[in-house]
């Protein structure tokens, strides 16, 4: 989502739809075939909704940026009081110009809002929220609740742009992982579950990266688990390979090819020989190899006539595979043949998307090599 339509949907998520339509009826209504700056959409606002978002538009967009938070959590339960400490790490202490982190103005760098903190159950009849004003660098709140929750929620359904990094106990960031509805929330539990690293976190992300109904999720999951050293973690990276949407094989490729070592090899080695329903998938895996083979002192022949094969026969849309197999190549920077092949494909006649990944390739590789060719 790209800032703009991030702004946007914090403006419906303030209003509501049936307001946020109708104000964005009334901006197009009276501002039809003129020029428009950004006052006359807040105008417009105001006219239909009779609501004042003077303080969105102040804090994201003439002033620019957005919060960082880090979100800290721990239950009492002598008082029954869920603890959230919230931080706004986009500021240093003292950077406002006070001393003692507290607001004094729009020049402070620091975010005034008022955010919504889910606590939720099982039993989501439990499940509670409150809102709470954040405009200091540093603020700890207290919430009264009848029993220990499963999972904190930080901004619930994610009104606000933001980062978040949460500090929570690895039990509420996997039942947030399994639970929370918001799929913003899962994969900022996905990320604080990958930091804390250990089997549990892994055995989490693996159920996580098979079982949760949004691909996104299960995207991100790839890319964490890949940052965790433990076998476990290949091992469930595994298990993303047969994922039946393409964009979830494609990530578990990727992330595959970071580890660099034998066994990560030998498991993308099966895709790029008998390729994937998704040329995309397909192409991943042949420059993911490369990649793994340019990082060690394995012997590169064998992927040599692999790549040599793929050119020599698997011709698709947009020169896709093709182009992945040049990219492996690319890789092989020591590799006279690789080298060779990548020349080529530079030649007139060969098709243009391949001869352009081609002549991209050439920029990756070391000037000494290229002298020798």
């Amino acid at each position: 989502m790209t800032r703009e339509l991030a702004f946007y949907h914090m403006i419906r998520s303030e209003l509501g739809d049936d307001l946020f339509f109708k104000a964005v009826q009334t901006f197009v209504q009276n501002n039809a075939h003129q020029t428009v700056e950004t006052i006359d959409l807040l105008r417009a606002i105001e006219t239909a909704t009779g609501r004042n978002l003077q303080y969105l538009f102040d804090q994201y967009v003439f002033r620019g940026g957005h919060p960082d938070y880090k979100v800290a959590y721990a239950w009492d339960g002598d008082s029954n009081l869920a603890k959230v400490t919230v931080t706004q790490t986009q500021v240093k202490e003292g950077s406002n110009g006070n001393g003692n982190g507290k607001s004094n103005g729009s020049s402070s760098g620091l975010f005034d809002l008022k955010v919504p903190i889910g606590f939720g159950y099982t039993d989501q009849s439990k499940s509670q929220t409150f809102t709470v004003r954040i405009h200091e660098r540093e603020q700890t709140f207290y919430f009264p609740l009848a029993e220990k929750p499963q999972f904190v929620s930080f901004d619930q359904g994610n009104h606000f742009l933001k980062t978040v990094t949460l500090e929570y106990p690895i039990a509420e960031l996997k039942a947030q992982l399994q639970q929370d509805a918001d799929v913003l929330s899962r994969i900022n539990a996905a990320i604080a579950l990958a930091k804390k690293g250990g089997l549990e976190a892994v055995k989490a992300l693996t159920v996580a990266l098979t079982d949760d109904p949004f691909w996104g999720v299960r995207v991100e999951v790839a890319g964490q688990l890949a940052t965790i050293k433990l076998d476990q973690a290949f091992e469930g990276l595994l298990k993303g390979l047969a994922d039946s949407d393409a964009r979830v094989r494609r990530a578990g490729v990727m992330a595959i090819a970071k580890l660099k070592t034998t066994a990560s090899y030998q498991a993308l080695k099966p895709i790029a020989e008998k390729g994937d329903a998704s040329y995309l998938v397909e192409a991943s895996a042949l420059s993911g190899i490369g990649s793994i083979l340019g990082s060690s002192e394995t012997d590169t022949d064998e992927a040599i006539q692999l790549f040599q094969d793929v050119l020599a026969h698997r011709a698709g849309w947009n020169e896709t595979v093709r182009s992945g197999a040049i990219a492996g190549l690319s890789q092989l920077k020591t590799s006279e043949a690789a080298l060779a092949l990548i020349l080529e494909n530079t030649v007139a006649g060969t098709p243009q998307p391949l001869r352009l990944a081609a002549i991209r390739a050439l920029g990756t590789i070391p000037q000494g090599n290229l002298k020798s060719a």
